[in-house]
C-alpha cells in the first residue's frame, strides 16, 4: 500500500474526524487531535483532545446531528486546511452550514486547532462577533477598524 502524501493524510484526518463525530465515538474524535488540541467556535472553546471528543458526542446525540463533508481545501506548506460542511440537526433535519479552519501539528499530522465559523445572522446588539477566547490581537488579526485608525491620525 502506497504511503499517503501530507495532503492526503490531512484530508484523511478531517474525514476520519467527521465520521467519528457522526458515529458519536469520543475516542476516535480525540485520536484525531493532539492531546492539547483546541476547538474554537463563536460560543465555545473546548481544550484537550478528550474534552473535544466527549463534547462532540454530547452535541451529536442530543439532538441527533449529522455532518457532511462538502468541500476540503489543503495547504500543506502552512499545515492548514479548510472544510466546508453541512450539519443536519434534530428530527426535522434543520440545516446549519459552516466552514472549519484546521491547523495541523506537522510531525504527527494530528489536529492542533479547529476554528469553526457558521452561517448565522448578525446580532446588532453585540459589539464583537468572533470566536470565544481566541487571541486575535496576539495572532496579528485586526482588532480595530482601519477607518477608525485613520480618523485618529487626522
Amino acid at each position: 500500500m502506497a504511503q499517503l502524501t501530507p495532503a492526503q493524510r490531512m484530508e484523511q484526518v478531517i474525514r476520519t474526524f467527521i465520521q467519528a463525530c457522526n458515529d458519536a465515538d469520543a475516542a476516535a474524535i480525540a485520536a484525531c487531535f493532539c492531546p492539547e488540541g483546541v476547538q474554537y467556535a463563536p460560543s465555545l472553546k473546548w481544550s484537550g483532545a478528550a474534552t473535544i471528543g466527549s463534547n462532540f458526542v454530547q452535541m451529536v446525540r442530543e439532538p441527533e446531528s449529522f455532518f457532511t463533508v462538502d468541500q476540503v481545501l489543503i495547504d500543506v506548506d502552512r499545515g492548514a486546511a479548510t472544510l466546508e460542511w453541512t450539519m443536519f440537526i434534530g428530527p426535522h433535519a434543520r440545516i446549519v452550514r459552516g466552514v472549519d479552519w484546521f491547523v495541523f501539528e506537522p510531525q504527527t499530522m494530528r489536529i492542533q486547532e479547529v476554528r469553526s465559523y457558521y452561517a448565522s445572522p448578525i446580532h446588532p446588539d453585540m459589539a464583537r462577533q468572533e470566536l470565544l477566547d481566541f487571541d486575535y490581537a496576539g495572532r496579528g488579526y485586526p482588532t480595530t477598524c482601519p477607518t477608525e485608525q485613520r480618523r485618529g491620525e487626522s
